[in-house]
């Protein structure tokens, strides 16, 4: 097993937008290396993850494929200090990949790294972003390229590449096939650091309402996974992720709500108030009129009244509006529950 430890100075782009959904957990850029794409047969060779928030890089290269079991669970305690990963193709690959190599050795069955949400910019930029119709394909390479990134890479090698060079590797112990392999991941982690920047060019707000997003109170935190706008409700649920709450109502504060936080899920539903094409909710019922824990504030909304907060007109859903309120309603119930 090799380590390679590296301080980095590399920050996230700095956007209100993301702050907006992420200010305050910890973050961190993943990328793995594997000899295939069937998590069935195929191994995690190397990992590497930059901790955003002490800026250190990690690296860690299993010399031959019967070390994965080590590199797995060096993977899970580097995992354990983070409440977000940042990924591009995470939620199809990197994250299911590794669920599925923990669970075939005894020593990390028990394990797993979907407790923490996994904020996939492929997902965003390939459904919420003009630049897929503006690229040929949606690579982090080429996106790289759009972004006018590219020249910040060294590494030109494909994952395929990788795999071949990982063979030689793990027959060899050739030091230039080592440093040609650790230089592809660690220049995919650099560069997605860099490539956040390309949330500005998406809509976030529309993005994180269909897809979802962490609200974290204290230690414990949850993803919202579904959201909901009916006649009369907005409804909305999730995972419990760190610190499950246990919480049962069907009302708040004379506000006829219904809640439920138990085991690692739970469901929200709150009234709304439909008049003159308008969809509205009752920040006063809520309790919500006098909080602001974000520099944006309910009333810096251009629809929001005397209390009240339009989240849906004749234009559509007002997906941020939308988004504040259920960050900070399920955050106000979790404050209750600690």
């Amino acid at each position: 097993m090799k380590h390679i430890i590296e301080d980095w100075d590399q920050e996230l782009y700095p956007s209100a937008l993301w702050d907006f959904y992420f200010d305050g957990l910890r973050a961190g850029v993943l990328d793995i290396e594997t000899t295939g794409l069937d998590p069935s047969r195929n191994k995690i060779i190397l990992v590497g993850i930059y901790d955003v928030h002490v800026h250190n890089h990690k690296q860690v290269l299993a010399e031959s494929r019967a070390e994965e079991p080590l590199a797995l669970g060096e993977y899970m305690d580097v995992l354990a200090d983070l409440d977000l990963l940042i990924t591009y193709n995470g939620k199809h690959f990197d994250v299911p990949f590794t669920d599925t190599r923990l669970k075939k050795h005894p020593e990390t069955a028990s394990l797993s790294c979907s407790y923490l949400y996994d904020f996939d910019l492929y997902q965003v930029l390939s459904r919420y972003s003009p630049i897929r119709k503006l690229v040929p394909n949606m690579r982090q390479k080429t996106v790289e390229n759009y972004m006018g990134l590219w020249d910040a890479r060294a590494d030109e090698i494909s994952g395929a590449e990788s795999v071949e060079l990982y063979n030689q590797y793990e027959a060899t112990a050739d030091p230039d096939a080592e440093a040609r392999i650790l230089l592809h991941n660690n220049d995919d982690i650099r560069q997605l650091t860099r490539l956040t920047k390309a949330i500005t060019k998406s809509d976030l707000h529309k993005a994180m309402f269909h897809i979802g997003f962490p609200v974290k109170r204290g230690p414990a935190m949850v993803t919202v996974t579904g959201i909901h706008l009916r006649s009369d409700r907005l409804d909305f649920n999730g995972e419990q992720n760190r610190m499950p709450v246990v919480y049962m109502g069907f009302d708040y504060n004379g506000w006829p709500v219904s809640s439920r936080f138990t085991g690692q899920s739970f469901e929200v539903s709150v009234p709304v108030i439909r008049q003159s094409g308008l969809t509205v909710i009752d920040l006063q019922a809520a309790g919500l009129t006098d909080r602001n824990t974000t520099d944006l504030r309910f009333e810096d909304y251009p629809g929001c009244a005397g209390g009240f907060l339009v989240i849906e007109d004749e234009t559509g859903i007002k997906y941020r509006e939308t988004n504040h309120f259920i960050k900070e309603f399920t955050k106000k119930i979790m404050e209750e529950c600690l």
